[in-house]
């Protein structure tokens, strides 16, 4: 499925494409494919994103701010520009010490048409 919002062929500065919300967690599918998506996230302070645990491994970069994700219970924090690779099955939350932006990536390895 393709979003009118960010055309093939046309150069974009992705962390200008959405704005923060007050109490709110922001998100816009860049691309949402069969074979994987990207998506960019803007949360608010104080906020945390839960998302579905899927069984493949997710790639996700800080655009602006710092974030917090939280795997196993252990806390790894990510300044802007700093990525990493979360396990595939694997249970986390974002969490939103102060506002900032992500992009995440997830490719869905082994997909049969």
């Amino acid at each position: 499925m393709e979003n009118p919002e960010f055309k093939k062929s046309i150069a974009f500065r992705i962390k200008d494409k959405l704005n923060y919300i007050s109490n709110t967690i922001v998100t816009k599918y860049i691309l949402n494919e069969k074979t994987g998506n990207i998506m960019v996230m803007a949360i608010d302070y104080g906020k945390v994103y839960i998302p579905k645990t899927t069984p493949f491994s997710t790639f996700v970069q800080v655009i602006e701010g710092e974030a917090e994700v939280v795997i196993n219970e252990q806390s790894i924090y990510l300044q802007n520009g700093d990525c990493m690779i979360i396990p595939g099955s694997t249970p986390h939350t974002i969490e939103a010490n102060q506002r900032f932006k992500m992009l995440s990536v997830i490719l869905k390895s082994g997909y049969d048409e």
